[in-house]
């Protein structure tokens, strides 16, 4: 089994190394490419690091991932993929990959953008009740999609993060149990 995450703006930081450990732990083996291709931002840095990942990124950089989803169905029976914020949105991307076992997106803000992709495979959107955003309004479009299963959690976006000040730690918990639940049922 493979999964492959997909890191938020601030790159391969301390939580995306933790995420990685985390599913090695669990038996996959773990890809997670480095898309901004430079150091890692702080958090302070917020606002920079969405600027560089827009100009020197972008949601294209989909087709990249794909393109490892392709390589990696040589070898791998499944193939998982669990994106954060911008990483989520990349995974949506993916979204008719028809290569993806199950695709986990959390907090991924710009999915809003790409609501007129159908995901073919399994897909777990988790959303944090409080974002830059109508949660409610994406959430009610969302619905209306196959293969599609929703949580709105009690937090702020980027609450999994646990190096972050807007960790929320009983959220967290919860969506850990989401993603566990997802991922027991598309193993088989």
């Amino acid at each position: 089994m493979a999964i492959i995450v997909l890191h938020e703006i601030y790159g391969l930081n301390n939580f995306i190394e933790d995420v990685c450990a985390e599913f090695h732990g669990q038996g996959f083996d773990v890809f997670c490419p480095d898309m901004l291709r430079r150091d890692n931002f702080s958090y302070a840095e917020t606002h920079d690091a969405y600027e560089y990942f827009v100009s020197n990124v972008g949601f294209d950089v989909y087709k990249e991932i794909e393109s490892l989803i392709k390589h990696l169905a040589l070898n791998y029976e499944k193939i998982f993929i669990i994106g954060f914020s911008i990483g989520a949105t990349i995974a949506w991307r993916c979204c008719e990959n028809v290569k993806c076992n199950g695709i986990i997106c959390c907090y991924g803000s710009r999915i809003r953008d790409y609501l007129f992709l159908q995901p073919f495979c399994p897909t777990l959107l988790l959303f944090a009740e409080q974002d830059s955003f109508n949660v409610d309004n994406i959430v009610g479009e969302l619905r209306k999609k196959s293969n599609v299963e929703i949580f709105k959690l009690e937090a702020l976006h980027g609450f999994m993060d646990k190096y972050a000040e807007w960790y929320n730690s009983k959220q967290t918990q919860i969506s850990n149990l989401y993603i566990h639940d997802f991922i027991k049922r598309n193993i088989q």
